[in-house]
């Protein structure tokens, strides 16, 4: 009996809460990261190269590796996405014999990523699981042989590649693919690899590199003022109730995203989403100024948690120590400034210090993993030369939460 009263209360006060105000959001679905719209938006010139190459992998055997570069939130993984299920329908219908294996490499958790790309290939291919055990150089001669036995060619995306070179400075993967001197073997594969660095590329080791001699690569450059405006504006007809937001605050979004966030595109649709959501919570039946500057306040705390979390412990030692002196200074940070912060943050973390040149690389891999949101120049110190001096692109209130938020995680 008191089970049916206190369901009975929570149905009424959900119907109540229900019926109050309706949800702006009538489709969620197109907010989500893996949605791919049908069409790719201000993309046509990029995905032509792209498609013009596969069309020669698929249909004449030829056609080079691709390199996919540009900023965050510029298109790269959804044209991945839209590649890989495109050339999968593509290849049923008309009956080729063709496997798209499509890696986040951002999402391995793993410290032995050769072995987790190898099994997501394979099992890609075959279409099977491999059991926990299966040696690596099995998964890759079983990858060999399915190819050439079952004459099939394999199209191989590596999505935000940079991680896995974060994660295992000398990991062979790439090398380990191109290592086969079977001309047949090799000419059925072809390789997409995916980075926010242009730098990428030419930071590989020159086994790899001579293997990437033929690269295409294509740019993708930030979305400006007019090509965001008119992706919200797409959104919002699909995913919002009509009349929720107006054009006005539409362009406000653009404009903001396009001059502080380099025009990333994720930035303006999550701004969007937590717009709508924010005036839902305050019981509006529209969208308002108010509730979009509210969004953008939680979107760039967020996207400096989602970068910080991609870090090794050495390199959020790094990072604490640039933000501490930073928020001390208020201003630009020189490298002797980190590094002795850094000396003194290792040393209260019982954490082996490491010299100034391996200190100084890892800085490097964390201006790259920052992109724009790290300014660096360089500034005249007279008769003692030139210094370098950096600060994180973030108010003092977000820094320092951040700075609370490491030292806990490590």
């Amino acid at each position: 009996m008191m089970t049916n009263s206190i369901i009975d209360y929570f149905l009424s006060d959900f119907e109540k809460i229900s019926n109050k105000n309706k949800s702006l959001i009538v489709d969620g679905r197109y907010f989500e990261e893996d949605f791919i719209p049908y069409e790719i938006k201000f993309r046509d010139k990029e995905k032509e190269i792209i498609l013009s190459n596969i069309n020669l992998f698929l249909n004449r055997n030829t056609g080079s590796n691709l390199f996919l570069y540009g900023t965050t939130g510029t298109g790269k993984t959804l044209m991945a996405r839209y590649l890989s299920k495109g050339i999968s329908f593509y290849s049923a219908k008309n009956k080729l014999k063709v496997k798209v294996a499509y890696i986040n490499c951002k999402q391995i958790l793993s410290d032995d990523v050769d072995y987790y790309i190898f099994k997501k290939i394979y099992e890609e291919l075959a279409n099977t699981n491999i059991k926990s055990g299966v040696r690596k150089n099995d998964i890759y001669e079983n990858i060999y042989k399915f190819i050439i036995n079952n004459d099939y060619k394999l199209i191989i995306i590596l999505d935000e590649v940079d991680n896995i070179f974060r994660k295992l400075e000398n990991t062979e993967i790439l090398y380990l693919l191109l290592r086969n001197y079977d001309i047949n073997f090799l000419s059925r594969i072809r390789i997409i690899l995916i980075s926010n660095s242009p730098s990428f590329i030419s930071q590989l080791d020159q086994r790899i590199k001579s293997s990437f001699s033929s690269i295409i690569q294509v740019k993708f450059s930030p979305y400006n003022y007019y090509e965001l405006r008119e992706i919200l504006k797409d959104r919002a007809i699909k995913a919002l109730k009509p009349g929720s937001i107006s054009e006005e605050d539409i362009n406000y979004i653009s404009a903001r995203v396009s001059k502080e966030f380099f025009g990333d595109a994720r930035i303006a649709i999550n701004v969007l989403r937590l717009s709508a959501i924010i005036a839902y919570n305050k019981n509006k039946e529209k969208i308002d100024k108010d509730d979009i500057d509210e969004a953008f306040s939680n979107v760039d705390l967020n996207i400096l948690e989602s970068i910080v979390s991609t870090l090794n412990k050495t390199q959020k030692i790094i990072l604490l120590a640039l933000i501490k002196e930073q928020i001390k200074k208020e201003d630009f940070v020189t490298f002797n400034n980190i590094y002795e912060e850094y000396v003194n943050l290792s040393s209260s973390f019982g954490i082996s210090v490491l010299d100034k040149t391996a200190v100084y690389k890892n800085l490097k891999k964390i201006e790259g993993i920052f992109g724009e949101l790290i300014e660096s120049k360089i500034i005249s110190n007279g008769k003692n030369g030139v210094n370098k001096v950096l600060k994180i692109i973030s108010d003092i209130d977000n820094l320092k939460k951040i700075y609370e938020k490491i030292k806990k995680d490590i």
